[in-house]
């Protein structure tokens, strides 16, 4: 981790030099990265999403390499509501809740129609909106990738979604941030800021991340997936900072 980042603490590093996880985000009593959504949830109907997502083990969707977590989108059969494809999610609501602060992850996207990582924020108390997208890619578009703000100040629904020009995004691992504070919300890449908005009204609220490789259906925003393909979510590490100014908001 680095020594220090002017202005910022530290509250959370995912190094991933070992991997802990399950579906209620607890390992004997502790907290970890839990592999399901907080209400059970394994995909995303509303999305038309096609993945169904797995556990940590055998047979599933994530492995460790050189102190990398590989999440693997693949065909599978006998998925519950006839999805498609295995795959795997993060979700830290057990690791940590934080209001305001500067978000990152060091990655690896993959590549092909229909595959699409994220990298996002929801909030806490499990409300919808707000959700901050540090990122979501689209696997047949790897030149680019979105960063977006979902919110509902006085009751009129914003979704503020910006598509970011890029390198190669599956060529090689790139830093996707935010640095969300209480007043603005700015996007960088690879450290350079690319991308800036007004905080919402209703984003002043703790919020817990999660990184996910979600795999499209019919009818979704990446459009159908083939039925046999096939990716790797490639994630070095997950860490997150608080602003000296903010001290006191975690």
């Amino acid at each position: 981790m680095p020594a220090s980042r002017p202005g910022l603490h530290a509250t959370f590093a995912e190094e991933f030099d070992r991997f802990a996880a399950s579906a209620s985000g607890l390992i004997d009593g502790r907290g970890a990265w839990r592999t399901t959504y907080i209400g059970g949830d394994r995909t995303l109907p509303g999305n038309h999403e096609a993945q169904w997502y797995m556990d940590d083990g055998p047979g599933g969707p994530f492995r460790l390499r050189d102190g990398v977590l590989e999440i693997s989108a693949a065909p599978a059969a006998g998925l519950p509501h006839g999805m498609t494809h295995r795959s795997g999610m993060i979700m830290g609501h057990r690791l940590l809740n934080q209001q305001y602060g500067y978000f990152e992850m060091r990655a690896q996207l993959p590549r092909g129609r229909g595959l699409w990582p994220a990298f996002w924020l929801l909030p806490s108390d499990g409300a919808w909106p707000p959700e901050i997208d540090v990122m979501e890619m689209l696997g047949h578009e790897r030149g680019r990738y979105y960063a977006a703000v979902h919110a509902r100040p006085d009751g009129r629904q914003v979704d503020e979604v910006t598509a970011i020009p890029a390198p190669d995004l599956s060529a090689g691992f790139h830093v996707f941030a935010v640095a969300w504070r209480p007043d603005v919300i700015r996007f960088y890449l690879d450290d350079v800021q690319v991308h800036e908005t007004t905080t919402p009204g209703d984003m002043h609220r703790p919020m817990y991340l999660l990184a996910n490789l979600a795999v499209g259906g019919e009818g979704s925003w990446p459009g159908a997936a083939a039925r046999d393909v096939s990716g790797v979510y490639r994630i070095d590490w997950i860490r997150v900072w608080q602003f000296d100014d903010l001290r006191g908001e975690r």
